[in-house]
């Protein structure tokens, strides 16, 4: 049976632990192409313990991003897609 602190240190994938930065390594799975179709292809996601925002562009691609601006903490869900990725809500 583990003890309280590896089962601790093995189970929690958050920023700055332990699993975490190993999980961080690899591919992780982060939303299905199925999610980000029709007239707005702008979903959240929770991944690794991490807020994102996956999208999908007007040419195609996809991308996945921190789910509040850096600048202003607005919620990028509300964002516009605009020039390959999401534009601020509250800012542009």
């Amino acid at each position: 049976m583990l003890s309280a602190e590896i089962n601790e240190l093995i189970t929690r994938t958050g920023p700055g632990t332990g699993a975490g930065r190993v999980m961080r390594n690899y591919w992780q799975p982060a939303a299905l192409v199925d999610e980000l179709q029709g007239p707005r292809p702008v979903r959240p996601v929770t991944l690794l313990g991490e807020d994102l925002v996956a999208f999908k562009n007007r040419d195609g691609s996809y991308g996945l991003v921190g789910k509040h601006c850096p600048h202003r903490g607005a919620d990028l869900c509300y964002g516009r897609l605009e020039d390959g990725g999401l534009r601020c809500p509250f800012h542009g």
